[in-house]
């Protein structure tokens, strides 16, 4: 057995909170009756563009390059647009915006979002291989990396372009996919900013010079990252990781120890974010495609593609580059497109359909 045709098989399903019930089926498919208690073993999520949300846009504040997106335990979503970051409430009226330029703007690229548990919100100034910690209201706390500099994906006190962000709130780790110029995951102390440790691809110690990405020549996968890009934690102790331009997510533990992967589709770009669904189990993981503009379901049990919906265009509920994604606690999904998208978009979840 490949790499490749490994699978995990996890806990077993339950169905989801009576909250969010079933709603009407798309054209996608047939729909599962609506009850208290839908069957996620049977069914498949569906959505649909919300053309209303945001309800405004706050004072100041206007759609760009979208390079991060979070919903937060209150049901908050943030977005920063390369510079700028907003807040919106549950019902998408805007809360606050404010600068994550740094002093006289020295940080260019503000890439990537995560709000924690403890109300920090975190980011990166991709091109000064920095990661950002501020407060709810936008001071400045913490910054890891040295500004400008950088020094190789095995180097403990540098980073290289990182990309996004998450923290595990049962140890307080940061996991930062380092991954623009770097090849790996790094983890830090999110209170002090230590270095814990870190990998790259299946849990090995990552190699600048080796082949990082699949080639005619020689079809095996790749033994190291390429422009890893996604991440997330689900509540039973896995770290999902998006390998951008290898079009696939791998998955592992949170020491590192390598547990499955499974390749999207054939050709490059195709795991650019990663969320799980907000079901007790997360029975299903999304992944943004951000070459061929929609969002894939996955079955988190055995990481099968069940599902995907979105396709290449400007109009409602039509996808440019879809960078980063996130899901809340009613299982909608929200996505930041980069370009030539320049925005962020709702998908409001609808029910179940059948596989």
């Amino acid at each position: 057995m490949t790499r490749s045709e490994r699978r995990f098989v996890g806990p077993a399903l339950v169905v989801l909170l009576a909250l969010l019930g079933c709603g009407p089926a798309p054209e996608a498919g047939e729909a599962v009756e609506a009850a208290a208690a839908p069957d996620f073993t049977n069914g498949v999520p569906s959505f649909e563009a919300d053309m209303g949300w945001p309800a405004s846009m706050p004072e100041g504040f206007e759609w760009g390059q979208v390079l991060g997106i979070n919903a937060d335990a209150q049901g908050h979503v943030w977005v920063t647009t390369r510079g700028q970051v907003a807040e919106f409430d549950p019902e998408g009226n805007p809360v606050q915006v404010w600068s994550a330029r740094g002093p006289e703007g020295q940080w260019s690229v503000i890439h990537g979002l995560f709000v924690d548990h403890n109300d920090f919100v975190w980011s990166n100034a991709r091109e000064q291989h920095q990661i950002l910690k501020f407060t709810r209201d936008g001071e400045l706390v913490m910054t890891i990396g040295t500004l400008d500099e950088t020094g190789g994906s095995n180097d403990p006190n540098l980073l290289g372009r990182p990309a996004e962000l998450y923290v595990e709130p049962t140890t307080n780790e940061l996991f930062v996919v380092d991954g623009y110029s770097n090849r790996r995951v790094i983890v830090y102390d999110a209170e002090t900013g230590e270095y814990l440790r870190h990998w790259g691809a299946y849990g090995e110690v990552p190699d600048d010079e080796a082949r990082n990405r699949l080639s005619e020549d020689d079809p095996t996968p790749a033994l190291q990252f390429a422009v890893v890009h996604g991440i997330t934690g689900s509540h039973d102790g896995l770290i999902y990781v998006g390998d951008r331009t290898n079009s696939r997510v791998q998955v592992f533990r949170h020491d590192g120890e390598y547990v499955t992967e499974r390749v999207i589709r054939e050709g490059n770009g195709a795991a650019f974010s990663v969320a799980l669904s907000h079901d007790p189990e997360q029975t299903f993981l999304y992944v943004a495609d951000g070459t061929e503009h929609r969002i894939w379901i996955l079955r988190r049990e055995t990481m099968e593609v069940v599902g995907q919906f979105a396709r290449e265009g400007s109009g409602p509920g039509e996808l440019g580059r879809p960078h980063n994604l996130t899901a809340d606690s009613r299982g909608n999904i929200y996505v930041a497109e980069a370009d030539p998208g320049m925005r962020g978009q709702k998908f409001e979840f609808k029910g179940l359909v059948s596989p």
